[in-house]
């Protein structure tokens, strides 16, 4: 009776709302899918970053060159992004790359919103694709090893729900910005870049850094106050900890016995006579 009490989403709310809060990184990604494609469209955005069409029915068109590269330097950012979380997971945690990501996203917009050149627009497209990168993973790493196993499937579904919600925003910001005259038109939909990567950065400061990146970097004091911190049954802390260091240590033991080109092998499928 005692553990289904401590079970619930109320006794976990402390442990919810941290990976509730973390797991709004995807609204970024969400966001900037539902801006690009309108913002490109828009008179201001191509009197800048555009040329002068007078057979248009607006007087003003894009390169479809410049429209594939916003795009695809975005997604050239994000994937180099999430190429370097390895290395910086082990270094670093959860919790200081996804404000290295903040600052990312917030240099980026600052780029984007400033510049009149298309090579610092695509500088600033770059530099937001590597901001989802690192928001992406390691959201997602913190919510995997943070909340309890019989919510981890509903947090980490939270996942769609944000990316949703961030393209219906930046949809519906672009569709009241676009009859404003000059730069405002797109100016203020990449002023909502800013918003979300605030309240994560300033959330950040109140929450624990993942215990199992702390256990796995021996810190166990500091792990087992984040977990005591996550968890509302303080006596099973001990017991949770007590597996956490279990598991690491069967991936320490296990890693590198399997060598890369095994996983394209065969694999024997037979089964022995009964």
């Amino acid at each position: 009776m005692g553990g289904s009490q401590h079970d619930t989403l109320r006794a976990n709310w402390k442990c919810v709302l941290a990976c509730l809060l973390v797991s709004m990184s995807p609204f970024q990604y969400g966001v900037d899918f539902g801006l690009i494609g309108g913002i490109q469209a828009m008179i201001g955005f191509m009197k800048v970053f555009g040329y002068a069409a007078p057979n248009t029915p607006v007087g003003w068109n894009i390169s479809a060159e410049v429209q594939q590269l916003i795009g695809s330097l975005m997604t050239l950012g994000a994937m180099v992004g999430s190429g370097l979380a390895g290395p910086l997971a082990w270094k670093l945690g959860r919790k200081p790359c996804l404000w290295m990501a903040c600052i990312l996203c917030w240099a980026s917009d600052i780029i984007m919103m400033c510049t009149t050149s298309v090579g610092g627009l695509y500088a600033g497209r770059f530099l937001i694709g590597l901001a989802n990168g690192l928001f992406m993973t390691f959201s997602q790493l913190y919510i995997q090893e943070c909340s309890p196993a019989g919510y981890r499937g509903l947090l980490i579904s939270a996942f769609q729900f944000w990316t949703s919600i961030g393209t219906l925003v930046g949809t519906v910001v672009d569709n009241f910005t676009n009859p404003l005259p000059g730069k405002a038109e797109y100016l203020i939909p990449l002023g909502l870049v800013y918003i979300v990567p605030v309240i994560i950065a300033v959330g950040l400061f109140f929450i624990p850094e993942s215990p199992r990146w702390l256990a796995e970097t021996g810190k166990m004091e500091k792990a087992k106050k984040s977990l005591s911190w996550l968890r509302p049954n303080q006596d099973a802390v001990d017991g949770e900890l007590l597996n956490i260091q279990d598991a690491i240590e069967e991936s320490r033991v296990n890693s590198g016995t399997t060598v890369f080109m095994e996983m394209f092998k065969g694999s024997d499928r037979s089964y022995p006579p009964e």
